[in-house]
């Protein structure tokens, strides 16, 4: 796949929409938006370069739970799921290393969880 450009604010992808591939980011930075299109958007993380967003539908098939979002200029390359399952089986250093990246932003959602409500973040 040939990479893609954004501008700021422009919609890489919309939450609830199929997860046709994940993105690696080759430049730039990306917010990963809850209800970006309610008017009343949450922000869950800001990712940049050599990063992966949409990686989640990439692996499970299931509808994308947030909207990524452009901030500034961006460069991405998507990966389709088989694309990208190939790559973490035949590459265990790089599997290895999105796992960290995916507990961290467990671990942050779980610490707003927790600020939000102290008995549901485990």
């Amino acid at each position: 796949m040939e990479w893609q450009n954004y501008r700021a604010d422009d919609v890489i992808f919309r939450e609830g929409e199929p997860s046709d591939a994940a993105y690696l980011i080759v430049s730039g930075r990306v917010r990963i938006v809850k209800g970006h299109e309610t008017g009343s958007p949450r922000e869950l993380a800001v990712v940049g370069a050599g990063e992966y967003v949409g990686e989640m539908g990439a692996i499970d098939d299931l509808p994308r739970s947030a909207s990524a979002v452009a901030e500034g200029n961006v460069v991405c390359m998507p990966v389709t799921p088989a694309e990208f399952m190939d790559m973490l089986l035949k590459n265990p250093d790089e599997a290895i290393g999105l796992l960290k990246i995916l507990f961290e932003r467990l671990r942050r959602a779980n610490k707003r969880l927790a600020e939000i409500d102290p008995n549901a973040a485990g």
